[in-house]
Formats: C-alpha cells, structure tokens, sequence
C-alpha cells in the first residue's frame, strides 16, 4: 500500500465560488481596457492615413501649380479669398473628392491666390476633411481636419 497522505475532499479543495467571481471580475475590466485601447488605435491610423491621403492630394495639386505659366495661374482674388480647386479637366469642383482628386471621397480641396509684386505669385492650397469613422454617414458636427501647402511662382 502507498504510504503517501491522500489529501481530504471537502471544502479545502478548488476554488470558492467568491474567488472565481473575483477572478472573473479583474478579467472583465483587463479586457474591457484592451478593447478600449484597440479602438483608440484604430482611429489613430484612420486619421494619420487621412492626414497622408490629403497631403498627397495637396501635393498633386501643387506640382500642377508648379508646371504651370505664371500667367495661366488662378488670378488673386480681390479680397483675397479661397476658391474651391477645379478637377483635371475644369469639370466640376473638387469636393467630396478622393486622395486622386477624381472619385468620391472626404476631401475638399481649395486655393489662395495672393501677388507679391508684378511677377510673383503665392498659391496656397488648403485640404480639409470630416472627422468620421471610415464607412460612417457624413457627420456635420464632426471637427474639420486640414492640410496647408504653398509655393511662390516667379516669371
């Protein structure tokens, strides 16, 4: 026979039932955390690729400006005043447009046409979007995020 001690059943064996639910408790509020901290990390990547998404359409926009005669760039505006930005072909406005400037998407796109002097122009070009989950409805509430870019043309 095994002179081992066999340990008693009774109610020193296991866990109590106040131990599970206090286990169980702490479990809930870890987790509950980690989901909170998953979600705020995803609108954190939502708005930097938002942020980038609009300084590649601002970019675009810009280098269109560049390659352009001074004399074919927008005339300033007398108070100076922002202008929403003509797609490609001068069809329409460029709003609710997507990171190409063509397709639908949050963005509007918008310039400023200051002269410096006779022969010197200042473009700035203003990106601004709703700050909205992807895939929500349009919020008018929702802060407005922007993108400013310039450059000064000299003939």
């Amino acid at each position: 026979m095994d002179k081992r001690r066999e340990r008693p059943r009774g109610k020193d064996s296991g866990f109590s039932m106040v131990e599970l639910l206090v286990t169980m408790l702490l479990l809930t509020i870890a987790l509950t955390g980690l989901a909170a901290l998953q979600l705020y990390s995803v609108r954190q990547v939502t708005a930097s690729r938002r942020a980038n998404e609009a300084t590649r359409l601002g970019q675009s926009v810009i280098e269109r400006y560049m390659t352009m005669p001074i004399a074919s760039l927008p005339a300033p505006g007398t108070p100076p005043d922002w202008e929403h930005e003509l797609k490609k072909d001068g069809s329409t406005t460029m709003v609710n447009v997507g990171v190409d400037g063509e397709s639908d998407g949050p963005y509007t796109v918008e310039h400023l046409t200051e002269s410096l002097g006779t022969k010197t122009m200042l473009v700035t070009v203003r990106v601004t979007w709703k700050d909205v989950p992807l895939g929500a409805p349009p919020d008018p509430t929702a802060r407005t995020l922007e993108v400013m870019m310039s450059t000064q043309r000299a003939e």
